[in-house]
């Protein structure tokens, strides 16, 4: 069994980039849900736990032999910002192109290395209105501690117009906190 004795460390170093009340809670509420070994199973999660956050919450199982993340679940604010459900669909199935290579990145951490991953500040980019908020990755595990997929918040404070204004106003700024204990990985753009 994979263990991970440093995790809940990590935790509270991401917990220090965060400042929306929603993602602390996400985040709280993960780390009461695991174990001094792990963080929480999938089976561990039972939304009425936090019932206040889940409009924006979204699960995603990590599939293993095609090394693919499929949603499982989105609240409603989630829902409202794509044309249809994510629900069933892959993370390359619902990312712009120009943006996947920059956001499986950041998703993957979370399963390969495992890691926690936060996207603070510009969100959808490339759409024509992006937004300013918070995103949060949390990994889940299965028993033996291999990733089995993972649970976010994005948390959505403020539309822009368009890019322009978005890039200007805002930066972006993501965070991978690795599990094992060692530095978090910052990239501004």
């Amino acid at each position: 069994m994979l263990i991970f004795p440093s995790w809940r460390k990590s935790a509270q170093k991401a917990k220090n980039y965060l400042a929306s009340a929603e993602a602390i809670t996400l985040l709280d509420a993960w780390i009461a849900l695991g174990t001094m070994e792990r963080p929480p199973r999938r089976e561990d999660l039972k939304p009425e736990q936090f019932p206040a956050l889940l409009p924006d919450l979204w699960l995603m199982e990590f599939e293993a032999e095609t090394g693919q993340l499929r949603y499982r679940l989105e609240g409603e604010h989630i829902r409202a910002r794509y044309d249809r459900s994510l629900v069933g669909r892959t993370l390359e199935e619902t990312v712009a192109e120009e943006a996947l290579p920059r956001v499986r990145h950041y998703f993957q951490a979370c399963i390969e290395t495992p890691a926690i991953s936060m996207v603070i500040g510009r969100l959808y980019h490339e759409w024509r209105q992006p937004g300013y908020g918070e995103r949060l990755l949390l990994p889940l595990m299965d028993g033996e501690g291999n990733a089995e997929g993972l649970i976010g918040i994005t948390v959505y404070r403020e539309t822009f117009p368009d890019r322009a204004l978005a890039e200007q106003r805002a930066k972006r700024i993501t965070c991978i906190v690795p599990l094992d204990g060692s530095e978090p990985i910052e990239e501004a753009s």
